[in-house]
């Protein structure tokens, strides 16, 4: 643990944070998550509707008034892990991606914010039944 003016300083473990939303309200931005001093550690959203039809969902993170963003469309029922990429975020456009596949959200970076926001939303014509999650796991910084 680092130590400073003899404070430690250590991460606190937070259990799941979700939003479950049925129905969502289509372009409508939900948060997911909006904390102070955050180590985040995995983001997963996930719709669903009785046609079992694919929709658009965009994704937004906002960590230390930086915009990052991504937009994608799963299929019903498929879990959708998304993380931090490389690249820049170009005016909140960019920076984000998504994967089926169960990336943490500091795949390429660990992800520290003093002020992190993450949101989400469906844009795409609600289905019968239609269901919208979204999961983050964090932790955050503490003194002892």
């Amino acid at each position: 643990m680092p130590k400073a003016s003899g404070m430690k300083f250590h991460y606190l473990h937070h259990d799941t944070v979700e939003q479950s939303l049925v129905p969502p309200v289509l372009n409508q931005w939900y948060t997911i998550l909006d904390a102070y001093d955050v180590r985040l550690l995995q983001v997963r959203v996930q719709q669903t509707n009785t046609e079992a039809a694919a929709k658009d969902l965009e994704v937004r993170w906002t960590i230390d008034g930086v915009v990052y963003f991504c937009t994608f469309t799963p299929a019903s029922g498929t879990n959708v892990h998304v993380y931090r990429t490389i690249a820049p975020s170009a005016g909140g456009t960019n920076g984000l991606w998504n994967s089926a596949t169960g990336y943490l959200a500091h795949y390429y970076t660990d992800l520290r914010g003093q002020h992190v926001k993450i949101e989400f939303r469906i844009t795409a014509a609600l289905g019968t039944n239609q269901t919208l999650l979204g999961r983050v796991n964090y932790e955050t910084l503490e003194l002892t």
